[in-house]
């Protein structure tokens, strides 16, 4: 009975009046998660470039806010070219309307790498001014940039990118024509196709190609057109679209444009056409 009085007594003097185990769980377990940011947003700032990029990771993957605002403070007080690269793709994983200033911010980096990593995040917010800095990503002096903005404004389908793209495609650049494909409907594939001696054989055969091979790119009677505005390149990069076409589309059901394109390269081959 006496033990059974101190171990009472014990369990009287663990708890205050009126409080909740469960409570005082619940504030140890969030105290211990505030450490653990703390202990992050110091290895953000640190000398150390890959205990910094680890830390900027960690913050990306949790979902708490604290987390978020920790990488958003790294980067307004100026992070290193390799620990910026991470924090930029941290910050994306879970997007917020205030990242975008942060952002655009290091998109005129004078490192490449960082301004292209900048970008890539950026297609990620359905932001004007994050489609204005994509947009500026085009003209960059990098290639590594231009190529990083392609691919942002393909992801983010940014409108406004379609004419600097068009200027891309004009110099040879594959980025643009990828990102050309990407964005493609009816209507652009039709200005796509007027660009025959405007731009070079291969880039227009490459970015037609990729529209053809699209899934959600149609109906039918749209990618005959494709077929089509492919079959006036007179490089053998049009061949090679048009196979890879025939090669990815299965005989059956029968498609028009496939049966169209297996003529084409028929005539090509047999020496029928030039």
């Amino acid at each position: 009975m006496r033990v059974l009085a101190f171990a009472c007594a014990g369990l009287v003097g663990a708890a205050p009046a009126g409080a909740k185990p469960d409570q005082k769980a619940d504030k140890k377990a969030v105290a211990g998660k505030k450490a653990v940011i703390d202990q992050l947003a110091i290895a953000l700032a640190g000398v150390d470039d890959e205990a910094a990029a680890k830390a900027a990771d960690e913050l990306g993957d949790s979902t708490d806010p604290a987390a978020h605002e920790a990488l958003l403070d790294g980067l307004a007080w100026g992070l290193r070219a390799p620990v910026a690269v991470q924090a930029a793709s941290a910050l994306a994983k879970h997007p917020a309307p205030p990242d975008v200033s942060s952002l655009r911010r290091y998109a005129t980096h004078h490192n490449p790498t960082v301004r292209g990593s900048a970008l890539t995040a950026l297609a990620l917010y359905p932001d004007p001014v994050a489609h204005a800095a994509v947009v500026q990503g085009l003209h960059d002096p990098a290639g590594v940039v231009r190529a990083s903005a392609a691919n942002a404004a393909a992801k983010a389908h940014v409108r406004e990118a379609i004419e600097p793209l068009f200027a891309l495609l004009a110099r040879g650049e594959e980025p643009a024509a990828r990102a050309l494909a990407a964005m493609a409907d009816a209507d652009l594939v039709r200005k796509l196709g007027d660009q025959l001696g405007k731009v070079p054989d291969a880039s227009l055969a490459l970015c037609l190609g990729l529209v053809l091979r699209r899934p959600d790119f149609g109906p039918d009677a749209e990618r005959v057109e494709v077929v089509r505005a492919i079959g006036k390149i007179t490089d053998q990069a049009a061949v090679n679209a048009l196979t890879d076409y025939i090669d990815a589309t299965p005989k059956n059901p029968p498609r028009p444009s496939r049966a169209e394109a297996e003529k084409m390269v028929e005539a090509r081959l047999s020496g029928g056409a030039k």
